[in-house]
């Protein structure tokens, strides 16, 4: 596929540039020819940046992103994740002296992120700057004037310019992708995974720590001394009293004895799943596996319904509800919560890499507004915003009321609450 045109770029901007401005960036994804940039005014906009050598792209895509994550981060996706994730996109045009440069502008009441696109064929570059720092994608070169084009091409539509790319990114499929290979890779992974487990929970039951400090406790106590044999000189903390020591051995003895119980169940459940993930083949329901349903494995009361995806979205009634789900949930399931208001959480249950369209995304993040506010406090055209973040980020907050949290790596979204149906 041919690189962009300075004509097409200047129609791509053009055009774009009213439908971009005043949307927030909330994702940035990389691979190791470019990156998409997650965008959401009103709807959700991916801007594309191709950054192939001597075909560099710039598309932008409606609802569905076409783009493929990479296994592996790159240092101007995290510098961009840092500094311009949450800005507003308030200016977007080309820089005419250097014939294919982008500027983006980003920017908050606090912050301000710069990203020059260079879609120059051999010199194809993106620039980040941001409180004074600045990071690329390859080592940035000298622009010079572009050169004067006496007859150029035709300039294709940007429907033509996606459909070309669309059809090039489908002609390229890797056997890597194959869903047998890759599922034999997950397979190990797991089974290695498991058994390394494994392994940590023979050794916590083959340990006699529990003893130590159950003997520690017994001389203690016999003898109202701290004149201890040596081994059992670690469980002593001579800086408390003698009291004071006793009922921490004796405490710290049945703490173990406790977890080595539980570790011995787990070891029996343990084996047991090793055995069979080793005798398990692949297969197409394989890959389609039913979610469990969280409201019936926690016992927990609330809400749910079914999403047009497959996934399920949970509410539960009380915090104590809300924290059993939350507990039960996979790492990679989402977990949504009115910003800066009190009030219900959500949890959407999802498979593994499964991607939630945003309208649902936006159905969800309604419902949890609509569960947060009061009915006096909730208004159609009310402007909320919805924080949402997979539950491996977020976590309880110890002694504190029921149902606090703490989390990070949050997408937040903006939107007006609009009449039911």
């Amino acid at each position: 596929m041919k690189a962009l045109t300075q004509q097409e770029l200047q129609t791509f901007v053009s055009t774009f540039k009213p439908v971009l401005e005043g949307a927030q960036l909330q994702e940035v994804l990389v691979n190791d020819r470019g990156l998409a940039l997650g965008f959401h005014r009103e709807t959700s906009l991916w801007l594309i940046l191709d950054l192939l050598p001597n075909n560099p792209m710039m598309l932008l895509f409606e609802e569905s992103n076409p783009f493929k994550k990479g296994p592996k981060t790159k240092p101007v996706s995290l510098f961009l994740n840092s500094h311009g994730r949450n800005l507003y996109l308030v200016d977007i045009f080309i820089e005419e002296q250097w014939g294919r440069v982008v500027k983006i502008i980003l920017k908050n009441s606090h912050k301000e992120c710069e990203l020059e696109i260079r879609l120059i064929p051999k010199q194809c570059n993106l620039i980040v700057k941001a409180d004074g720092k600045q990071i690329s994608w390859e080592k940035p070169l000298d622009l010079s004037e572009p050169p004067y084009v006496e007859n150029p091409p035709e300039p294709r539509s940007l429907e033509e310019l996606h459909e070309e790319w669309l059809a090039e990114q489908g002609s390229k499929q890797k056997p890597s992708l194959d869903p047998v290979a890759q599922w034999e890779k997950q397979k190990q992974k797991d089974l290695e995974k498991k058994r390394k487990a494994l392994g940590e929970i023979q050794k916590q039951i083959e340990s006699d720590k529990e003893v130590l400090w159950q003997q520690a406790g017994t001389f203690l106590k016999t003898h109202g001394t701290f004149d201890v044999p040596s081994e059992l000189e670690a469980c002593i903390d001579r800086k408390q009293s003698l009291s004071w020591n006793i009922e921490n051995t004796f405490g710290k003895a049945k703490q173990l004895a406790g977890k080595k119980e539980g570790a011995r169940e787990r070891l029996i459940e343990l084996s047991e799943e090793i055995a069979k993930l080793e005798k398990s083949r692949y297969s197409e329901k394989t890959q389609k596996n039913q979610l469990v349903d969280l409201m019936q494995k926690t016992q927990a009361r609330g809400r749910k319904f079914h999403l047009d995806s497959g996934a399920i979205a949970y509410c539960g009634k009380s915090a104590a509800d809300n924290l059993a789900l939350l507990r039960q949930a996979k790492a990679w399931d989402y977990w949504l919560h009115l910003k800066d208001y009190p009030g219900a959480h959500a949890i959407i249950h999802r498979q593994r890499d499964q991607e939630i369209p945003q309208s649902e995304v936006q159905e969800v993040a309604a419902w949890v507004a609509r569960e947060s506010l009061s009915s006096k406090s909730l208004m159609v055209g009310q402007k909320v915003a919805v924080v949402m973040v997979e539950c491996r980020f977020v976590r309880p907050i110890k002694g504190d009321k029921l149902g606090r949290v703490t989390y990070h790596s949050e997408k937040t979204f903006h939107f007006t609450l609009r009449q039911e149906s």
